[in-house]
């Protein structure tokens, strides 16, 4: 079973696209914190990371970063609700798989996920 984790500071949003993963028949974990999803990261082996951008705390960029950094090369789905920054190709150079913007119909969160892991197997 794929392990996602998603990261966001948003209570509804971390229920909501929990619930709807779980459905999908993912085993996904929840944190609010940029130091509990690194911390998660770390030391667990998570096939995915859905993050948020802004969050008190570590900001979701530098979250990537870090990952990035340390030579982790796991899937991340930014998604958050600042549109202007899905082309930055400052983001795009860090390696997400994938930019959503919230809200999130549900349908295309699944899809996105699914296209990634196949992506994935693919290479």
């Amino acid at each position: 079973m794929k392990k996602i984790l998603i990261v966001d500071d948003d209570p509804n949003i971390r229920l909501l696209f929990s619930e709807t993963l779980k459905m999908d028949g993912y085993d996904v974990k929840i944190v609010s914190t940029g130091s509990q999803a690194l911390q998660m990261i770390f030391d667990n082996a998570f096939n995915l990371v859905i993050l948020d951008i802004k969050m008190p705390g570590i900001h979701g960029l530098e979250i990537l970063r870090k990952v990035r950094e340390n030579g982790n090369k796991i899937p991340i789905v930014i998604c958050s609700a600042f549109e202007g920054m899905k082309d930055d190709i400052s983001i795009k150079s860090l390696g997400i798989s994938d930019y959503l913007v919230k809200p999130v119909d549900l349908r295309i969160l699944s899809h996105s996920i699914k296209k990634v892991f196949a992506k994935n197997v693919t290479q």
